[in-house]
């Protein structure tokens, strides 16, 4: 399941616009990994937002008002495709809800896999066949519980 960490200087988004964010962030990442719906998937994908003291992040040394976002995945669970899509959108949404002009230039995406067994749920400790198997299964229980409707 992906963990998607936003850290943006305070001023960055305004309040109300920080759950909105995190809302966004979580529904583009679950779409481009095609799991969008499935319980496990939905229930396991963390979304936050770090919010850094002015002065606290630097670009070339200097105080910015950049935004990194870090999505992490299991090991080859994403496409180049994929990623391309999810930085651009994930670009588009901290574009829309920042309270920075020129937001779109100082927002940095970046991917990290998970290596196997780097994953822990519930307290255990998963590797990423383990993972699948667990989201393939919430997908099959979903489709049989539509089925029976």
């Amino acid at each position: 399941m992906p963990m998607i960490d936003i850290a943006a200087p305070e001023g960055t988004f305004p309040e109300p616009a920080e759950a909105a964010l995190l809302e966004r962030a979580t529904a583009c990442v679950l779409q481009w990994e095609k799991v969008t719906g499935i319980p496990y998937a939905t229930a396991n994908t963390g979304a936050f937002l770090n919010v850094l003291p002015r002065g606290r992040l630097t670009a070339g040394g200097k105080a910015a008002s950049a935004v990194r976002i870090q999505v992490l995945t299991p090991a080859k669970s994403l496409t180049q495709e994929q990623r391309a899509g999810i930085a651009a959108s994930l670009t588009d949404i901290v574009a829309e809800l920042a309270n920075t002009p020129g937001q779109r230039e100082q927002t940095w995406v970046l991917f990290h896999e998970a290596v196997d067994g780097g994953w822990g749920i519930a307290g255990k400790a998963l590797t990423n066949v383990e993972l699948v198997d667990a989201v393939r299964a919430s997908a099959i229980a979903l489709r049989a519980g539509q089925a029976g409707r």
